[in-house]
């Protein structure tokens, strides 16, 4: 890293980890979760070898608990992988607080036929990775990393980069994320209903992002990126089967915004995307549908 980074970590009163900066890799696809089921399992595979010897060891059961991966939760996993409608999966390192290591999949039913919005539905897929690894193993692994995880996935697309890891279903989470977020716009906030409303648009800009048919074909292909971006360190990268990813810099940037300029890279790209750029504009009340909306067009206005 040649590029300090702010560490952000709140604990609970009992010691737990309510919030901590990390590093997201996130897919969406539009498929449902029975026509990519292996495809996940061996992006689990990919992840689970690339963090070692750190092991995601604790799972998420149906009424929200985290248990140890015994035989039983095994089992569990298998149901899951094989189920012939969605799937929930959640697999963490540790249970005190948000975990170091997250695997993160959410395998949706888009031809349920008792739900007429189902085909509007992504499954998704999201790798979180402590910072500690960025420092560690440096950002050209995590680079790879993501890309190895890509090269498997038919998404239609897909973000790495900076992200607050946190328990936002507690009380006053948000607010402790809202006031470390308006200083740092290169950090993420997960917005885990976007899959239930993005279809083809872009959620956002982020140090590596990851496009699929049909928007790199509206926006005219690689080279057509190659002609719009001019940031010297931005990349354009092409993949297999008509995909692409734009990586912006050597590395991720948090951003300050008590200094200058502020991401002018994010902010290019972010105006070539605009078209394809998904706005919620609600997602958190807490904070309200305006303070939402200049989030999620903070390299915009």
């Amino acid at each position: 890293m040649t590029r300090p980074h702010p560490q952000i970590r709140i604990r609970a009163g009992h010691g737990g980890m309510l919030i901590r900066d990390g590093v997201s890799i996130s897919f969406y696809i539009s498929h449902s979760h029975q026509d990519i089921t292996q495809r996940i399992e061996h992006s689990l595979h990919v992840f689970q070898h690339a963090i070692a010897p750190a092991s995601l060891d604790w799972y998420c059961d149906y009424e929200g608990d985290y248990r140890k991966l015994d035989g039983a939760g095994r089992m569990f996993l298998e149901q899951e992988f094989r189920s012939t409608s969605s799937a929930h999966i959640h697999l963490v390192n540790h249970t005190n607080g948000v975990g170091d290591y997250e695997f993160v999949y959410r395998g949706q039913w888009r031809e349920n036929p008792n739900d007429p919005d189902a085909s509007r539905s992504l499954s998704t897929v999201t790798f979180w990775l402590p910072t500690e690894f960025l420092e560690s193993q440096g950002p050209v692994a995590v680079h790879e990393l993501a890309l190895k995880l890509s090269a498997g996935l038919p998404f239609t697309s897909g973000h790495a980069g900076l992200a607050f890891n946190a328990q936002f279903d507690l009380l006053g989470v948000d607010d402790l994320v809202d006031r470390e977020r308006l200083r740092h716009p290169g950090i993420d906030v997960p917005d885990e209903s976007a899959s239930l409303h993005l279809s083809n648009r872009i959620r956002g800009v982020h140090w590596m992002n990851f496009l699929g048919p049909p928007v790199l074909a509206e926006l005219g292909g690689v080279e057509a990126l190659h002609e719009r971006l001019k940031s010297p360190d931005t990349t354009v990268q092409p993949l297999a089967e008509g995909r692409a990813v734009i990586t912006l810099g050597p590395e991720p940037d948090a951003g300050d915004t008590t200094q200058s300029p502020v991401l002018p890279a994010y902010r290019e790209l972010a105006r070539v995307l605009e078209p394809w750029m998904y706005f919620w504009g609600n997602f958190r009340p807490s904070w309200g549908r305006e303070a939402q909306r200049r989030w999620e067009r903070r390299f915009l206005d």
